[in-house]
């Protein structure tokens, strides 16, 4: 039962991924709302509060990840086994017997030292081919970053027509992006339980989620708003929406479908089962025989008797490597160790939202602006002859 106290008490709360669409929620259920309000509730805070330089190190957030949580209660539970059967070997058992017992802690010992060898040789290949999986999995995530910018280039948002436009391309790339990752990521499946919220949310209208829906599961045609944006995109041209260059965007909105394509396609190729349960019986193997074969043994000099510190050592290290494999298997759940899917949403929202507001440009310069730059211009001479002077200094102390 590896991280039994780690599933307990370290996964995170299912309410706050459904907070996070409550609070979208509250966002558009205003008089006269409308697809525009789709961009003005996203937020960034979740996704950053989980980076490394921004979150802040507490109890409650290192517990569920910390080495003690994911295998303490099976060191525990191990270590009363085996003083169990010391006890027995000391106390229950006659001369004859303990002499007997002894013989078989001997053979056991003899042969599970090479066994050893070979057992980290093999949960070490695995471990490497779970994490090498985990981490393509996350390189395979699209970021729809690149959509809102091509449209600052290519587009005109001075009309509406065009705004409209810019808008419901990068709704349909983000509408995409859900179904795609509802049906594989249990986090995302609880922030859009049903297919109504999709509309609550504006990202799809009523007419447009019925027509995806009378095409089959949503989960399986994830594609049809990035098909819709192509033909956008095609129309563009006749509407002189985007003069020219909408390969550029095809390019971009192709590269989109093929990594989502890439990320629906690991769901499908799985790990080999029998791998992990290879592992697995391996692992509990060599461990209900250590029971025995590490057995401290009457008139065996130790220096840390009655305690048996080596053995517990291999445990902590076989059974992190195994628990680590465990924790990262299936990246789309949601526990603490598995992708922020939900807060990536938010977060896509917010910077597609925050891109498009940058429409009309960075702001004139005015006569201030070059008057500063003046300045600047000066200090920058000054730090160039510094550093040349800082660079004959050093080779001079070189001679």
């Amino acid at each position: 039962m590896p991280g039994f106290i780690h599933r307990m008490f370290g996964r995170e709360s299912t309410r706050k991924r459904v907070g996070l669409l409550q609070e979208m929620y509250e966002k558009i259920q205003s008089p006269g709302s409308d697809l525009d309000n789709l961009w003005e509730r996203g937020c960034s805070d979740g996704w950053y509060a989980h980076s490394k330089s921004s979150s802040i190190q507490t109890f409650s957030r290192w517990w569920p990840r910390s080495l003690i949580a994911h295998i303490g209660l099976e060191l525990f539970c191990y270590m009363v086994m085996y003083y169990i059967i010391h006890l027995v070997y000391r106390e229950a058992l006659s001369e004859d017997q303990q002499a007997e017992f002894a013989a078989l802690v001997v053979y056991f010992s003899k042969n599970l030292s090479p066994v050893g060898r070979d057992l980290a040789f093999l949960l070490g290949f695995y471990v490497k081919q779970i994490v090498s999986r985990w981490w393509d999995q996350y390189r395979s995530l699209p970021w729809p970053d690149k959509l809102p910018l091509l449209t600052h280039a290519l587009v005109n948002y001075e009309t509406e027509k065009s705004m409209k436009f810019a808008k419901t391309i990068n709704r349909y790339a983000m509408l995409s992006y859900i179904l795609c990752l509802r049906r594989i990521s249990k986090a995302l499946k609880k922030m859009f339980p049903s297919n109504q919220s999709l509309t609550d949310a504006k990202l799809a209208t009523p007419k447009e989620l019925s027509i995806i829906e009378s095409q089959g599961d949503l989960g399986r045609i994830w594609w049809v708003p990035i098909s819709w944006a192509m033909t956008l995109v095609r129309k563009s041209k006749e509407d002189k929406t985007v003069s020219s260059d909408q390969k550029i965007l095809i390019g971009a909105l192709t590269e989109f479908q093929t990594k989502l394509e890439k990320v629906d396609t690991y769901d499908h190729v799985v790990f080999p089962p029998v791998y992990k349960q290879v592992v697995s019986f391996a692992v509990y193997i060599y461990f209900g025989l250590s029971l025995i074969g590490e057995q401290e043994l009457k008139n065996t000099p130790e220096i840390l008797p009655y305690f048996p510190a080596f053995l517990v050592l291999k445990f902590i290290f076989f059974f992190g490597w195994l628990e680590v494999a465990e924790a990262i298997n299936n990246p789309f759940g949601d526990d603490e160790d598995d992708f922020q899917i939900c807060h990536l949403v938010s977060r896509h929202i917010w910077a597609i939202g925050n891109n498009i507001k940058q429409f009309p440009g960075p702001p004139e310069a005015t006569t201030e602006d070059d008057a500063s730059e003046e300045e600047t211009g000066i200090n920058l001479e000054h730090v160039t002859v510094n550093v040349e002077t800082n660079k004959k200094s050093e080779r001079e102390t070189k001679a």
